[in-house]
């Protein structure tokens, strides 16, 4: 009952800022936040993945093997994220009755993006994102109640010039600091969700939750498990036999584990990644070369819909080896369809930070949603 009346709670409270967000977009300059506002109505559309246009949902739902765009995946076969994040037109239209039309609709992706917990924060909400503790220099603490100071601190030195970064999801189950209790929030999410909710892919460190039907696959025998592991950048001294040729590192289960042992992969979690591998290697050597495809699609639509293809094939990949099914060298990984070794990972870091830092104004920037 605690549970249902704090749910209904943070309903009403979200339905309560969708509205003040959409009051405030039509004040315009007669808001006393009027340059916030008004920086805001000017942002860039279409980097949601709830804003994309039909053609690029299809090649992402294509992607994570959904039936359609919007699919929750009842059958328990496609990747995460397996339920795109509610949409305008579901939340802002059917549940709280809200007018439609292209300001209601930028009001409320505005929200959605920039939002901690209900709370607008200007400045704040134009961060970027990095759970990458050599990068990660800030930390938040919410206001306990109406009226107190919502407080970001800095957790090191930052040098002049140095990108001031924030931890969207720093509650999630696999954080680094296990005793981290400062969690009144919705920061919980992995790094599906992250993409779901603001579309871009996060860099490393990763929380991956896979859930899968390991069943004989018929509805009358349905087994619902969920394979969860973190997905880090190997340290040159980590001496970890169980990521031994790996690139990166692996843990299996998240901080609320009892026994880590427990959440370790059992065959069937091993043959549903391996099979899912082999589909997105063929769709990479199909679609991806598809010239009339790609003329169909907008350009960052789809360089983001096959950029998160890339890190489900590296996250999969990655826990494919770290299990004790995957053999040496180009030995059957899952006993089934197809091989995977580590051939198939980027171990350069460097490059992919570099690459990240470029494109970071474009792709993870609260700046540019």
């Amino acid at each position: 009952h605690a549970q249902y009346t704090y749910a209904n709670q943070k309903q009403q409270q979200r339905t309560t800022a969708h509205f003040e967000m959409y009051r405030q977009f039509l004040l315009g300059d007669e808001s006393p936040h009027a340059p916030y506002i008004n920086y805001l109505k000017n942002q860039p559309r279409g980097r949601l993945i709830n804003e994309w246009t039909t053609a690029g949902k299809r090649l992402l739902a294509d992607i994570l093997n959904h039936a359609h765009p919007f699919d929750e995946d009842e059958d328990g076969n496609g990747l995460p994220p397996q339920a795109f994040l509610k949409d305008y037109e579901e939340i802002w239209v059917k549940q709280c009755r809200g007018e439609d039309n292209e300001l209601a609709r930028a009001a409320f992706y505005q929200l959605t993006s920039r939002d901690e917990d209900t709370l607008m924060v200007p400045f704040y909400d134009m961060h970027n994102h990095s759970n990458d503790l050599k990068k990660l220099n800030t930390i938040t603490s919410k206001p306990a109640s109406k009226g107190k100071p919502f407080l970001m601190h800095s957790i090191k030195d930052i040098a002049p010039g140095e990108q001031i970064l924030i931890s969207y999801n720093r509650c999630h189950s696999g954080w680094a600091d296990a005793t981290y209790e400062d969690c009144a929030s919705y920061s919980y999410y992995g790094t599906s969700q992250l993409f779901d909710i603001f579309g871009f892919v996060e860099d490393l460190p990763q929380l991956w939750s896979f859930r899968m039907d390991v069943g004989d696959g018929t509805r009358d025998d349905r087994m619902w498990d969920t394979l969860t592991f973190t997905l880090e950048a190997s340290d040159d001294d980590d001496d970890d036999e169980d990521n031994d040729g790996i690139p990166f590192k692996v843990t299996f289960g998240d901080n609320y584990s009892e026994n880590r042992n427990d959440e370790y992969p059992v065959e069937e979690n091993i043959k549903y990644l391996g099979d899912h591998l082999v589909r997105l290697r063929m769709l990479e050597t199909t679609m991806k070369e598809d010239d009339e495809l790609m003329q169909t699609i907008p350009r960052y639509e789809w360089d983001m819909a096959w950029r998160y293809h890339e890190a489900l094939v590296t996250a999969m990949s990655a826990a494919i080896l770290a299990s004790d099914f995957a053999e040496d060298g180009d030995g059957d990984a899952f006993g089934s369809e197809g091989k995977v070794d580590s051939r198939g990972l980027d171990s350069d870091d460097d490059d992919d930070d570099d690459d990240s830092e470029d494109d970071s104004e474009d792709e993870d920037s609260r700046d540019e949603l």
